[in-house]
């Protein structure tokens, strides 16, 4: 009972705010602080163009130009916690499957439902209570949400529809230990098998885009010009387990090297193909979080855009993959990745940012809303 209560504790959980853990992984910690910064710049944007009259999303997308891209494409911040997320769980699973030689299933399940759970069904029952008689919120469909498997409704009827992304941890991670005990016990080749299902999530990627005519055919700069268009993308494309595992399974493999082949990756990052794939990692990132798709611009390289749709989510997640294992390594990006992410300053929002994701839609609408008022006079 006393355990119980100190959760409730305001003094211990101001503090375990600021004291980070001699076992976290601090540039980890400033990796998901910044992601999730980044989710809530993504909707404050979004948010912000459709409360505007007369203003176009594809017109800021287009004043802004590359200098402004990264906003359009900071949605990313959700493909950095999947890899962030697949690369520690991969890390305590083969610890656990290295100590006891499995997987404690029903362990794993449980500590990940009370981990994820409370604060989601309290963010669920906020939701109902305050918004439950408006208009267009769905709050009738949020039993999807209570089951995780809210992303197997269309965009329009989902209810907390920022969530997805909940649903999609739940359901790899309902899957994936029991994969991963079965490779690694009775395999010697689980290394492989999840490499070749990482190439399968950009062939899943491509068929869809393929045999869908709307995403085969029309621009993307539609989804900032045609809302039905945007809740097509969204339902067939950005928020399903079969198209959006790649970043998770970037994080597990990356996972999977660092807890077997540590040595190896010393030694590979110390020389010069291990700042080559260094240098590669990074400019993964950074050319899919410059390069402006969402743009008039490329509307007349539909082949491009089917490609670029096919392999950004894995290629993005690859390259984070890639910049965490880097900073494991001493070396210049190790010291970057200290100055960017490894600031105390972050932790805190390290700490937060699940609470944070769950809640945030709702003070950025509120403050779009005040500002919108405070223009208009």
């Amino acid at each position: 009972m006393k355990k119980f209560l100190a959760a409730y504790s305001l003094k211990r959980n101001v503090q375990y705010l600021f004291s980070r853990p001699a076992t976290n992984y601090n540039i980890i910690d400033g990796m998901r602080a910044i992601s999730m910064l980044l989710v809530i710049m993504f909707h404050s944007y979004m948010m912000y163009a459709l409360a505007q009259p007369g203003v176009e999303l594809i017109d800021m997308v287009e004043a802004g130009g590359y200098t402004w891209s990264w906003i359009v494409n900071s949605d990313k911040g959700v493909d950095v916690f999947f890899v962030i997320s697949g690369f520690l769980i991969t890390c305590i699973l083969l610890r656990q499957i290295d100590s006891l030689g499995r997987i404690r299933l029903s362990n794993f399940y449980v500590r990940r439902f009370l981990r994820l759970s409370p604060v989601y069904y309290f963010a669920i029952l906020l939701y109902w209570v305050f918004l439950g008689n408006q208009p267009n919120t769905n709050t009738e469909n949020l039993w999807a949400n209570i089951f995780y498997v809210n992303n197997f409704l269309h965009y329009k009827d989902q209810a907390m529809n920022w969530t997805w992304s909940l649903a999609i941890e739940e359901q790899f991670y309902l899957i994936f230990p029991l994969l991963l005990s079965l490779l690694v016990v009775k395999t010697n080749r689980a290394l492989l098998f999840l490499w070749l299902l990482w190439f399968v999530a950009i062939v899943i990627r491509f068929a869809i885009i393929i045999t869908d005519e709307q995403l085969r055919t029309l621009p993307q700069s539609q989804l900032a010009l045609d809302t039905d268009f945007h809740a097509h993308h969204f339902s067939v494309l950005y928020d399903n387990l079969y198209s959006r595992y790649g970043a998770l399974l970037s994080g597990c493999i990356a996972g999977f090297y660092f807890h077997y082949h540590r040595q190896a990756l010393s030694e590979i990052f110390a020389g010069v193909k291990g700042q080559l794939v260094t240098v590669a990692g990074l400019g993964l990132v950074l050319v899919f979080m410059i390069l402006p798709m969402v743009s008039h611009q490329f509307d007349d390289y539909q082949n491009f855009n089917i490609f670029y749709q096919s392999v950004n989510r894995n290629l993005f997640g690859l390259g984070v993959a890639i910049m965490i294992l880097a900073s494991f390594e001493a070396g210049w990006f190790q010291r970057i990745s200290n100055v960017l992410f490894g600031n105390r300053i972050l932790y805190p929002f390290a700490q937060l940012s699940y609470s944070m994701y769950l809640i945030h839609v709702v003070p950025v609408a509120i403050v779009v809303a005040q500002a919108k008022v405070m223009v208009e006079k």
